[in-house]
């Protein structure tokens, strides 16, 4: 449950704040971010802000409603987590081009196969180089291409047609085509929330897809308020709306109840984790909340033991 005390209701309102919407500093690290069917982002550290997409607060209960600005952040992405990308959102619809679309990683390079939709069904399979653009995109490069067991040495060549009309189509963002290039723009590339920065490079890195927003770290990154959490998110200043609750000159910090691991979280199930966690106030009016990560919520375990160990490192760190 969560136990607000009457001292927190200080800062709290049902009433919206002032229509300026100033931004929501926030600092993340070591989140999984579960952005959609299959579809993980896994947070390094991230340092930037929350921007309301209106006029009104940031409404954390809509994950439509705001952007994510980014000043610098690492994350890194499976293959898998990308595979559900390809398949679940970029290219979901019922007439999207390429259907049953898998990623691998070999070495350094990125592995794709699956069947174009062109007359009969195309399969296909391509490796790629990855590299970052200057304006802030993903290249990937294509060293081998194969289509229905051919090799061919050009993309074009593959699918038969200019490749530009089969990713310039409704439903389908993220994607352009430079020569024989795919490009990928990581701002509108994933689900909701919206993210804005600037991908400074790109990397394959331990079997997974890692990319660098902005520089490796930021001087106007937030520190938490509790110095022994590794994972986090924290939420300062601005107004920001959660549940039936407005926090005016936000303090609010989200730690992982379980310390050992990434924090998996959902940012559309949040109240999920909220739930099954607990919360407690700070001297000046702040509030931190005790989460259980969303796997464990499906496993009937919030991992107490852990749980109670934070908080009690926490009270040596007010």
């Amino acid at each position: 449950m969560w136990r607000i005390s009457l001292v927190a209701m200080s800062w709290l309102s049902l009433t919206a704040a002032s229509s300026s919407a100033p931004p929501v500093a926030t600092r993340m690290r070591h989140v999984n971010f579960h952005l959609g069917p299959g579809i993980e982002l896994r947070v390094d550290d991230l340092a930037g802000r929350l921007l309301s997409k209106t006029a009104s607060p940031v409404l954390f209960d809509d994950v439509k409603s705001y952007v994510v600005e980014i000043d610098s952040a690492r994350a890194a992405m499976t293959p898998e987590s990308l595979t559900n990308l390809m398949n679940n959102y970029v290219f979901a619809s019922p007439d999207a081009p390429l259907k049953n679309i898998k990623i691998g990683i070999e070495g350094n390079e990125l592995t794709q196969s699956g069947t174009l939709k062109k007359g009969l069904p195309l399969p296909f399979s391509i490796r790629a180089t990855v590299s970052s653009t200057a304006d802030g995109k993903i290249r990937l490069h294509p060293t081998a291409i194969k289509a229905a067991g051919f090799v061919s040495k050009r993309v074009l060549d593959f699918f038969g047609l200019e490749l530009d009309n089969l990713v310039k189509m409704k439903n389908v963002s993220g994607v352009a085509v430079d020569g024989d290039d795919l490009l990928l723009d990581p701002q509108t590339l994933l689900p909701p929330p919206e993210i804005r920065g600037r991908l400074t490079s790109v990397a394959i890195e331990n079997g997974v897809l890692v990319q660098q927003f902005g520089a490796a770290s930021s001087a106007n990154a937030i520190a938490p308020p509790v110095r022994s959490a590794a994972n986090y998110m924290y939420y300062r200043r601005g107004t920001l709306r959660f549940g039936k609750l407005t926090m005016r000159d936000t303090d609010l910090l989200l730690v992982d109840a379980d310390q050992k691991d990434l924090f998996d979280f959902s940012p559309e199930k949040y109240n999920d984790q909220l739930v099954a966690g607990y919360s407690k106030n700070t001297r000046v009016h702040g509030l931190i909340v005790y989460m259980p990560d969303l796997a464990d919520l499906s496993r009937g375990s919030t991992k107490a033991p852990a749980a109670v160990e934070t908080q009690a490192a926490a009270k040596k760190n007010p």
